[in-house]
């Protein structure tokens, strides 16, 4: 009886850490979506310049002109993040700074957060 409760808790644990890694998938990938909505589309660069990093703030990328669509990328580096995890989403354009203030898509889809990860979490288990 022992066995078959240890086996049941360790069952549940593996299935919630599955779902936990799930939800902060897909949260990131709403965020990122979130960030991507808000963000103005006049020549596209901008939008194209949005980057993911696991190692630190996104860097500004002085020398590229024109990026290309990073939602492979992007969709990647999401994948392979883990829980816990620190995950930085920014533009590596280098005047994105100056369109933040203006049009307030950082800052906007971090104060809708909350809503996101609740979001994430329906889908989710909308998946079964």
């Amino acid at each position: 009886m022992a066995e078959s409760f240890a086996a049941a808790v360790a069952d549940w644990e593996k299935k919630c850490a599955v779902q936990q890694a799930a939800v902060q998938h897909e949260a990131l990938r709403l965020l990122d979506g979130e960030i991507l909505d808000g963000t103005p589309e006049v020549t596209g660069n901008l939008r194209r310049s949005r980057a993911v990093s696991t190692l630190g703030p996104v860097t500004i990328d002085w020398r590229t002109k024109k990026f290309r669509d990073p939602s492979d990328a992007i969709n990647g580096a999401i994948a392979g993040s883990e829980v816990g995890q620190t995950i930085h989403l920014g533009f590596r354009a280098p005047y994105a700074h100056k369109i933040e203030p203006k049009y307030a898509m950082m800052r906007l889809a971090a104060q809708r957060w909350s809503a996101i990860v609740a979001e994430a979490v329906r889908i989710v288990r909308g998946r079964g």
